[in-house]
């Protein structure tokens, strides 16, 4: 089973996370709108989560929501929360209220060095495994990669029933519960 979490970026691109059943981050990268639509229709993904964050503008709350419409209208996804049972589901997540949960202390900004090394040093206590290697080196990138990897792991939860529902305006949230995993217990994929 595979996961896949998408962050909206400003530029019009999307970063994408995709994860393993035993929480390995396999794959991080950033694609134009075509791009993204190529790795939707070649991988075979049964769940996905696109990232819906409070302080995203509206052009970026935008592309967004046309994600997740294209993944509805073209790729036959259906979002959580339908009563029916779906193959592929999509659903909102916002890594903000996900990460202030993991970090447990004053959330600092993702726009900052601390921020950042607040986020990543903290993704394994949940059980997410990150080479160090896929993050970028460019700041603003890694931004965005937290939050598709965060993403990814909203997903994960979702399928794994772990997880809270946060009403916010006209959208269902669905948040990761976190629960801290022991180093003895993280399973680092042979993929590497």
């Amino acid at each position: 089973m595979l996961f896949i979490g998408i962050e909206t970026n400003p530029d019009k691109t999307y970063t994408v996370a995709q994860m393993d059943e035993n929480r390995n981050i396999l794959y991080l990268s950033s694609f134009w709108r075509e791009g993204l639509l190529w790795f939707l229709d070649h991988k075979n993904i049964n769940i996905v989560a696109v990232n819906l964050p409070s302080w995203y503008k509206t052009n970026q709350q935008k592309n967004a929501l046309e994600v997740i419409r294209t993944l509805t209208d073209t790729f036959e996804f259906h979002e959580a929360g339908e009563e029916t049972e779906k193959e592929k589901v999509v659903i909102k997540t916002d890594t903000d209220l996900f990460f202030s949960q993991l970090v447990k202390k004053d959330l600092l900004p993702i726009t900052t060095p601390e921020g950042l090394e607040q986020r990543i040093y903290n993704l394994p206590k949940a059980g997410i495994i990150v080479q160090p290697e896929m993050f970028s080196k460019e700041r603003k990138q890694i931004q965005r990669e937290l939050g598709a990897i965060a993403s990814a792991f909203a997903a994960y939860s979702y399928y794994h029933g772990t997880y809270d529902i946060v009403e916010r305006e006209e959208d269902k949230l669905y948040i990761p519960k976190y629960s801290f995993v022991p180093k003895e217990k993280r399973i680092i994929s042979r993929l590497y």
